[in-house]
């Protein structure tokens, strides 16, 4: 009777029990012939008492393994080693271009199916090592070790063995630091350390398959790879971050904006942008967000695809299940509670979303289920221009007027005032650019200047411009008579040139010539903007150059003109009026765009008259241009949000 009892132990015991937690069974289930990679990891850790952490660090990476994969590009892998060897954005360039006339071969290599052990082992050792030997490793505890620290991605690169490469190149950084035990001592040097090397921007990069190694040595891309890059150095050395992101930026045309974060020892959120100090500091400060989500390598419960299962959400980064909601981190008890005025859309499955504007429509960035008519939304941003949105696959519908939420019982909606009409005169369709305080005195002290030898050392001022400037176009008389073969503009001191058009006229026509002046542009900014972006007839280029005092970009011509004007627009944005544009003003009524008429610029002004008052107004371009923004009309003055 004892061997049976012990044989009925023994069987109960493996029926009841399996080997690994349920979650971790689902996974391995799914790897199909990968599975024995995996055992393979869970195994080595499993039989030794000291690994138990491991062992768990294990089970939270391969449980979580379904959500991720590796964008291959085979193309864009051959062109690797170029561009590990040559950093240059004419390279980029080269490699857009010349993948347009291939066939764009793109793989999805899921990590289930690809990883190895020895990849997973090695990761996950060099994690433990690196958040043992750190003095503010004590901080940090298991659950955020496996959150900042232990992930082997960021995004959709593919799977190296970046870590040790990272810690090798940026450890030596660190160690100079003396008594240095905090986290953000340790990224304000390496903040600053890395901002000694030049980063080469560019908005059409995509680094998805360039992952970590490439970065390391070649840096260029958007601020998206900017924070993949920090993170890489952070995780490498043991110090908790990640990357937080807005889903659409609320004040401008922009969509996502990716920055990182740290905690402190005494776990206090830390978020910065690439160039700027910790504590919200610089450019976090100047720019607004909304709601902020985090980018998470673990499942979010709390994403609304999971929370919301059966609902409907649109496409983009709110079904994404691993984001998750850290606005709290950045805008803690600022609440929104509206009371909708079209609930009874809501009593189909559905949500409602609170959306911003992007020049185009209503986009959403959250979401929730109403309760008695009302949405709630957490944690949100204030003095920020909002909507409350039903969205499904066929239709956007306003379930609130357009609202500034200022505070928890504070909200201002906009709806026209048809009893109250108003004259309007406005002169731009888009908020002024963040830089623009910096732009306009970059140009004082700049100089027109007229010459017959080709080196400029007869050179005369025709014009020094001495004033700010005001992102228009500015018609200029000389101040000396003359013929010249040879004409330029001079940067002002540390103007770095920046010039976007410079138009010389005799008897009333305008000039040509061959482009001549100062070579290069600024390693950070667009290829099109060297010299001759000053003549290219588009007033959105402009010449970044690479000297900061001395850079001119001038004509050549066939003979000696005399100068009788001069015409020019210093760097802009241009969404100032143009003359000869179309454009129609619209205003929110109903929860709904009104028009109040087209009109074609025949000034720099544009007026209306008995426009409905107190409410959201629209400035479209039917012409040209992308960038446009609702804004209200104050006083005669035209503020944007």
């Amino acid at each position: 009777m004892r061997k049976i009892g012990f044989y009925l132990w023994i069987i109960l015991a493996t029926v009841g029990c399996s080997r690994y937690p349920a979650e971790v069974e689902k996974v391995l289930k799914l790897a199909g012939e990968n599975r024995s990679e995996l055992e393979r990891v869970l195994e080595h850790y499993k039989h030794h008492p000291e690994d138990s952490l491991k062992l768990k660090s294990a089970y939270f990476l391969i449980a979580n393994m379904p959500y991720h994969y590796a964008i291959h590009d085979a193309y864009l892998e051959s062109f690797k080693s170029y561009l590990h060897d040559s950093v240059t954005y004419c390279s980029w360039i080269y490699y857009k271009d010349s993948h347009k006339q291939v066939h764009q071969k793109v793989e999805i290599k899921h990590d289930l199916h690809h990883m190895t052990a020895e990849f997973l082992i090695h990761n996950i050792d060099f994690s433990f090592q690196v958040w043992q030997e750190t003095p503010w490793g004590k901080y940090i505890s298991f659950d955020d070790f496996c959150a900042d620290i232990l992930p082997y991605r960021i995004s959709h690169e593919p799977l190296e063995y970046w870590k040790e490469e990272y810690y090798a190149k940026f450890r030596p950084v660190i160690d100079s630091i003396e008594h240095g035990n905090r986290p953000e001592e340790i990224c304000t040097r390496l903040l600053k350390y890395i901002n000694e090397e030049k980063w080469i921007w560019g908005v059409d990069f995509n680094a998805n398959g360039f992952g970590a190694s490439i970065l390391l040595y070649s840096r260029f891309g958007t601020c998206k790879e900017q924070a993949e890059f920090i993170a890489y150095i952070l995780r490498a050395l043991g110090i908790p971050s990640g990357i937080d992101i807005t889903i659409h930026q609320p004040d401008n045309i922009n969509p996502s904006h990716f920055w990182n974060y740290t905690r402190n020892n005494e776990g206090i959120h830390l978020g910065f942008d690439f160039t700027d100090e910790l504590n919200l500091e610089g450019s976090m400060k100047l720019r607004k967000y909304g709601k902020i989500y985090r980018q998470c390598f673990a499942l979010q419960k709390e994403s609304l695809p999971v929370k919301f299962r059966g609902n409907y959400i649109p496409p983009g980064k709110l079904r994404d299940v691993l984001l998750r909601d850290v606005t709290y981190h950045y805008f803690p008890d600022s609440h929104i509670s509206v009371q909708l005025e079209s609930a009874r859309l809501l009593d189909k499955k559905g949500l409602a979303f609170l959306c911003v504007f992007n020049n185009k429509e209503w986009v959403p960035v959250a979401g929730c289920k109403p309760k008695n008519g009302i949405a709630e939304f957490k944690n949100v941003e204030p003095k920020l221009l909002y909507q409350i949105n039903w969205i499904d696959e066929m239709r956007n519908v306003a379930l609130t007027k357009p609202f500034i939420f200022y505070s928890n019982d504070n909200l201002h909606f906009f709806d026209a005032d048809t009893n109250l009409l108003q004259a309007m005169t406005l002169f731009r369709k888009y908020k002024f650019p963040l830089e623009w305080p910096f732009w306009v005195t970059q140009v004082v002290g700049g100089k027109f200047q007229g010459a017959n030898r080709p080196d400029f050392s007869d050179s005369v001022t025709l014009h020094m411009i001495q004033k700010n400037a005001d992102l228009s176009y500015v018609d200029v008389t000389p101040d000396l008579k003359g013929k010249f073969k040879y004409v330029r503009y001079l940067s002002a001191k540390g103007g770095f040139n920046c010039m976007a058009e410079a138009q010389f006229y005799s008897e009333g026509k305008r000039l040509k010539g061959e482009v001549i002046g100062t070579e290069g542009t600024s390693d950070g900014i667009q290829i099109n903007n060297t010299k001759y972006a000053v003549f290219d007839n588009d007033p959105l280029s402009f010449y970044a150059a690479i000297e900061s005092d001395s850079a001119w970009a001038g004509l050549a011509f066939d003979k000696s003109y005399q100068i009788d004007a001069i015409r020019y627009i210093f760097r802009n944005d241009d969404n100032n009026i143009r003359v000869g544009d179309t454009y129609e003003l619209f205003y929110h009524r109903n929860r709904q765009w009104v028009s109040a008429g087209k009109q074609t610029a025949d000034t720099t002004l544009l007026h209306y008259e008995n426009v409905p008052s107190n409410t959201l107004y629209w400035l479209r371009n039917h012409t040209r241009g992308r960038e446009e923004r609702p804004f209200i009309y104050v006083e005669g003055k035209q503020i944007f949000y």
